[in-house]
Parts: structure tokens; C-alpha cells; sequence
């Protein structure tokens, strides 16, 4: 029963309905998961952007995950996306000596190292055709090299535009474009991560409806959420049409959101048949 269980909801999160997923373990006491589930759950946590509940998950079967490369890479995958960079690098080199010479964990150390160093994302990507052009020369690995160098080129050459999670979402998705001329946040402090819809990413919707929730405590998210705003609630349910990105990418997609962005929490524009943005009442909203 539970390894149906299992293969029903990894087929709900690689259709990216993780949501879904979470909820449908959460309909069972976490203490009857055990750890494959508890693994799972903590993934969906971390595509939603949950990354200190996927951490805790994580942590509770580290018993059972310390001579699983994959636990090791999960739990250094969500201390990267925490920035606990020092973390991360313990794990994923104890996953590599689990797993020696594994393109992905290679990958993600790389990254981790490259973000403790304040180095920007070309040169992580430099680092891992290097690291990899160390470990051997067979054609597996020339393919992934050629493969890094062909992201290299598709990327913006501003060393400031990209963060991690737009870069990670290109790795795991070659369809994604960077249409990013420049970094127009210069002096924007503070977390650069936002949610945007497909409408806008993939399908190249200008913004509709833009508004600045509340982040969750600890969670590294700027608020900032934009539609198209002819979604139907159906298609906002889908975790599939929606996504985190640099708010930097929302910027170039669009530059009339930006005198907006230093806007408090809470408030909320709409995008009017002029193409101007108006701010809505929330009195009469």
C-alpha cells in the first residue's frame, strides 16, 4: 500500500502539482510516512518554497539517510536555498563520496562553493566544466560539458541580473529564456525572489494584476506575485502554471512594475485598458 502511495504521489510532483502532493501526506500522520514519503514531502516543500519545513523533514530521518547519497543532496539542496552555504558544501561532499563522480551532485557543489565565494553564476558554471574536465574525458562527460557551455551562452552576461533559483530552474528546464538586458535593481535590498504565472514566463503576457504579499517568516521572498490576469481560478489551483523567479526577470519582461516594488506589504495594482497601473482600493476591492 505505501509503495503505491509513493508512486502515485512522485507522479504528482514530477507533473509539478506539489501542492498536491503535500496535501495528500498531510491526510496521514507524518509518523506513519517513513522515509521515502518524508523525503518526497520535503522536496514538494522546497518547489513551494518552504525551505525550513524541508529542512526539519529532512533532519527527522537523517538516521536513515546517512548512507543515501540522495538524502545527503536533498538536505545540502535546501540548506543552498536557505544561503547556508557552508551547509550545503558538507553535504553534497559527503554525497559525492557516496556517489563518486556524479554529474549532479558535481553540479550542485559547485554551485555552493561558487555562491560561498561571492562569485558570480558564470564563473559556478566555469568551475563545473573545470571540475568536470579534471574527472575524466569520456563522451558522457564531454556531453554534459558541452551541455554547461550552451547554458553559459544562453545566459545574460551581467554578472548581477541572475539568482540562484532562475539558474536552477534553467538547469532543470532548457525551454526557459532569458530575455535580461540588465540589472535594474540595483539598489533593491533585501530577498529578489518572486511567483509569476505562465501566462507571463512562458506564454509572454504583459503583468495584469501584480500585489506584495505577507513572506512566511524565514523565507527568503519578496512578496511580490504577478498574473496576467485572465486566469481562472483553475488554472491558478495548477501548480504547474506558476513559479519562483529574480524579480530582476519580472523586471526586464516588464519595466512598468518597477516604481512600484518598494511598495508595502499588502498593496496591490492592476494594470488599466491604458497600459497604466492603478492601484486597487482595498476598501472597495
Amino acid at each position: 500500500m505505501k509503495q503505491t502511495l509513493l508512486e502515485n504521489l512522485q507522479k504528482l510532483y514530477d507533473e509539478k502539482k506539489y501542492q498536491t502532493v503535500i496535501d495528500r501526506l498531510l491526510e496521514i500522520e507524518p509518523e506513519l510516512w517513513g522515509y521515502d514519503l518524508t523525503c518526497l514531502f520535503a522536496r514538494a516543500l522546497n518547489e513551494i518554497g518552504e525551505y525550513e519545513d524541508a529542512e526539519g523533514y529532512l533532519l527527522k530521518v537523517a538516521q536513515e539517510g546517512r548512507k543515501d547519497y540522495m538524502w545527503h543532496v536533498r538536505i545540502g539542496y535546501t540548506y543552498f536555498l536557505q544561503k547556508k552555504y557552508k551547509n550545503s558544501i558538507e553535504m553534497f561532499r559527503k554525497a559525492l563520496k557516496l556517489q563518486p563522480n556524479n554529474q549532479e551532485i558535481l553540479l550542485f557543489l559547485t554551485l555552493a562553493e561558487g555562491a560561498q565565494k561571492k562569485e558570480n553564476i558564470h564563473e559556478y558554471l566555469n568551475g563545473l566544466i573545470t571540475t568536470l574536465k579534471k574527472i575524466g574525458d569520456d563522451a558522457e562527460k564531454m556531453n554534459v560539458i558541452q551541455d554547461v557551455k550552451q547554458i553559459i551562452e544562453r545566459l545574460p552576461k551581467n554578472e548581477s541580473i541572475l539568482n540562484s533559483h532562475t539558474l536552477l530552474r534553467n538547469l532543470k528546464d532548457d525551454s526557459m529564456t532569458f530575455p535580461i538586458n540588465e540589472n535594474l535593481l540595483e539598489d533593491w535590498e533585501g530577498s529578489r525572489n518572486c511567483f509569476a504565472t505562465n501566462r507571463i514566463i512562458v506564454e509572454g503576457e504583459k503583468i495584469g494584476f501584480m500585489y506584495r504579499d505577507i513572506p512566511k517568516e524565514g523565507r527568503d521572498d519578496s512578496g511580490w506575485r504577478f498574473i496576467a490576469g485572465d486566469e481562472s481560478s483553475e488554472y491558478m489551483a495548477d501548480e504547474q502554471n506558476f513559479g519562483l523567479y529574480d524579480l530582476n526577470l519580472l523586471c526586464n519582461y516588464d519595466p512598468a512594475i518597477i516604481p512600484f516594488l518598494y511598495a508595502e506589504y499588502g498593496k496591490a495594482y492592476y494594470r488599466d485598458e491604458q497600459g497604466i497601473f492603478r492601484e486597487v482600493d482595498s476598501e472597495n476591492s
